[in-house]
């Protein structure tokens, strides 16, 4: 008899939780950094590009707004957030005691990507 199967430990869905916060809030980045680099080429038509990317804009703020309320339903609040020059740490209190989560950017990078081209409904394994 095979047992069922058991939902992630807490820590895993914290790490989860946090992981994901992180790389929608470096996506946001990236999309407004694309928005502005947008406006300023000699594009003929460069309102529909900045429209689709800010639509996916406010698709991330809604999917960052439900893992905010997942969190303070966890007992989960982001303190601080650093960027340095190998990765972004992120400092967090999990139901009262103090977590650390390191992201180097080369992981952060691809993990973006993917989240970005989820959002674009594109395969990149086509590329």
């Amino acid at each position: 008899m095979t047992s069922p199967t058991s939902a992630p430990s807490p820590a895993d869905e914290d790490h989860r939780l946090i992981k994901g916060l992180v790389v929608r809030t470096l996506l946001l980045d990236v999309l407004e950094r694309d928005i502005r680099t947008l406006d300023t080429l000699l594009l003929k038509m460069p309102e529909v590009y900045i429209l689709s990317l800010t639509r996916i804009q406010n698709q991330v703020l809604k999917e960052m707004l439900g893992l905010r309320k997942q969190m303070k339903n966890r007992g989960v609040k982001v303190l601080e957030e650093t960027r340095g020059k190998d990765g972004i740490e992120t400092v967090y209190l999990c139901r009262g005691y103090w977590q650390r989560f390191y992201m180097l950017w080369t992981f952060a990078r691809n993990e973006v990507k993917k989240e970005l081209s989820r959002h674009l409904q594109m395969d990149l394994t086509q590329i």
